[in-house]
């Protein structure tokens, strides 16, 4: 096995969570146009770029690489237990929070001592299905789905490490199995092609990718890529036919599918080069991604609470300027709200959890032979 070079760890991480920022910045265009704005203007075109049904791809592959990265490239040995403990501190609390206010949000208007008792003790709407992320309620908060296959995710993560251990060859296998498959695996796939990239980090990070025949149709590939990725909207603008979606129902296929392959290529692109590297490394980027995770969660319960007290001028005579000042405010509140969560929610919890592993006792234990 080649030597692993020495990694700044902190900088490596530093240009994916800004990657991560620009995705949930994504997220979070689409849906505040998709609200009301979209029936009122042509944007058919803006959601090629700000992809954010599509953008939750990158999340789940760049959850791969990153989670696996420590152990396959660094070697460090994996604690089953201290591993799942940490994913829980990482993604319930600041989760549990935006549930919670989705829930006030929903009943503002008939919030009583009975309804509260029907919610949180009698559990009659499911809350604590949905609060626990359990096998995919999501009543209250919609975007709740995609942190249901992140802890999922999350819970496989250790058996995709060690069978990356053992040959790394498997991960390519194991993809085209779990698409096979289908979603039955609950878009597996997505997290392995980020552990592809982890078992071929250093391949893709040396000088030396400049000479594989990969790098030689890299303008292809990613042009390509670009095109997968917004090949949900494409077919919006210009539906493929009826033959596509014969195929794609009979393979069993959806275009998760596809954007996961062109995230894979992104993700591919931003670790072997480093002049992308320090694009993602300014200063705002960086607080962006610091605090991209609260973005995600917040940005839907932010836009519904400003839209309580400014939906009356979206159909005015001014509506495009009504757009302007409405995405300033929505934009500055949840990068308020994000920031907030961030340092007195997910902050100490994540250093709770920590705390707490570094004190258990060991578990079964995944390394490297």
């Amino acid at each position: 096995m080649p030597a692993i070079p020495a990694v700044n760890t902190d900088k490596h991480f530093k240009y994916l969570d800004s990657a991560r920022g620009i995705a949930a910045m994504m997220v979070f265009a689409s849906h505040f146009i998709a609200k009301n704005f979209q029936a009122k203007m042509n944007v058919r075109w803006f959601f090629l770029v700000f992809n954010g049904n599509d953008a939750v791809s990158f999340f789940f592959v760049l959850s791969g690489f990153v989670l696996s990265y420590k152990y396959i490239v660094l070697g460090k040995p994996l604690d089953l237990k201290k591993f799942y403990l940490t994913r829980i501190f990482r993604l319930f609390p600041a989760y549990f929070i935006i549930v919670l206010w989705s829930v006030l949000y929903a009943y503002r208007n008939e919030m009583s001592l009975q309804t509260a008792k029907d919610l949180f003790i009698n559990n009659k709407y499911e809350f604590w299905e949905e609060a626990i992320l359990f096998r995919f309620h999501n009543k209250f908060y919609y975007p709740g789905w995609t942190l249901t296959l992140e802890m999922l995710g999350s819970f496989l993560m250790p058996f995709f490490i060690a069978m990356a251990l053992k040959n790394k060859k498997l991960g390519p296998w194991l993809i085209l199995v779990t698409v096979i498959v289908g979603n039955n695996l609950l878009f597996s796939y997505l997290f392995l092609f980020g552990i592809v990239a982890s078992c071929n980090y250093e391949a893709i990070a040396a000088g030396s990718f400049k000479e594989t025949k990969w790098y030689r149709y890299r303008y292809p590939l990613l042009t390509g890529a670009i095109i997968l990725f917004s090949i949900r909207q494409i077919n919006g603008i210009h539906a493929f036919g009826p033959r596509f979606d014969w195929w794609a129902d009979f393979l069993k296929i959806d275009f998760f599918t596809f954007t996961g392959l062109s995230c894979f290529v992104f993700l591919v692109a931003i670790l072997h080069s480093k002049s992308v590297q320090r694009f993602l490394e300014n200063r705002l980027l960086v607080f962006i991604g610091k605090i991209s995770y609260g973005i995600y969660l917040v940005h839907v319960v932010v836009i519904n609470t400003i839209y309580l007290y400014v939906e009356q001028y979206i159909d005015g005579p001014h509506h495009r300027l009504a757009l302007i000042g409405i995405t300033l405010l929505c934009t500055a509140g949840i990068f308020l709200v994000a920031t907030v969560l961030h340092y007195l929610v997910e902050l100490p919890f994540m250093r709770l959890g920590k705390n707490i592993a570094a004190r258990m006792k060991p578990s079964l234990i995944i390394q490297r032979d």
